[in-house]
């Protein structure tokens, strides 16, 4: 009797760590799953997203642009103020940082509210990203453009590293993903609200 005790299977023990790593992936498709489904119960919700992209995006390059912002001078012997007479490339970066953050709180008001005021808001900061991204992109343009054509000449030289890289391309999709976050708020609001005084 005791040797057929002897060869009976004992229950493995169930490895903690699979366990928890099952449940974590468990958690994360359903976590996503319900991201998705929730899109087709707030159709203001991707606009907010893409109206909230240059705060968390340029934010996330901000060492990039700092890189530029501080390679770019107009103020240098022989320039003879070649197109702009200073620099406002850091102003209007700044501009941009400060919009994009706005941004973001106006986004979680369109998301939540989906009402024709909130997507005004969102299109005014919208317009100011916009307007400020286009002259960050100037400035940038006929630096590298003074530079290259020998208009300008900087001390240690000129060179179009991934820094101007990088923050023109974050810049050109901050712009491109407001302009498309604003249309289809303008698309998809909530034409039924009615503020409830309480």
């Amino acid at each position: 009797m005791d040797d057929q005790n002897r060869y009976e299977e004992v229950p493995q023990k169930e490895n903690k760590f699979l366990k928890a790593l099952k449940s974590f992936g468990l958690f994360v498709k359903n976590v996503w799953l319900n991201f998705i489904e929730s899109f087709k119960y707030n159709n203001c919700k991707l606009a907010a997203l893409l109206t909230a992209v240059p705060g968390v995006f340029l934010g996330f390059f901000l060492i990039f642009h700092s890189q530029v912002v501080k390679v770019i001078s107009f103020d240098m012997p022989g320039n003879n103020h070649y197109v702009f007479g200073f620099d406002f490339t850091s102003i209007v970066l700044f501009v941009l940082m400060l919009f994009g953050i706005l941004n973001i709180f106006g986004s979680a008001a369109l998301s939540s509210k989906k009402n024709l005021g909130s997507v005004i808001r969102l299109t005014i900061t919208s317009s100011v990203i916009v307007i400020a991204g286009v002259l960050y992109l100037v400035s940038v343009f006929v630096y590298i453009n003074g530079c290259t054509s020998g208009a300008l000449s900087p001390e240690g030289g000129f060179e179009l590293d991934v820094n101007f890289i990088i923050s023109i391309i974050s810049v050109i999709i901050s712009m491109l993903s407001v302009m498309a976050g604003c249309v289809l708020a303008f698309i998809n609001y909530d034409r039924t609200y009615e503020k409830v005084d309480r």
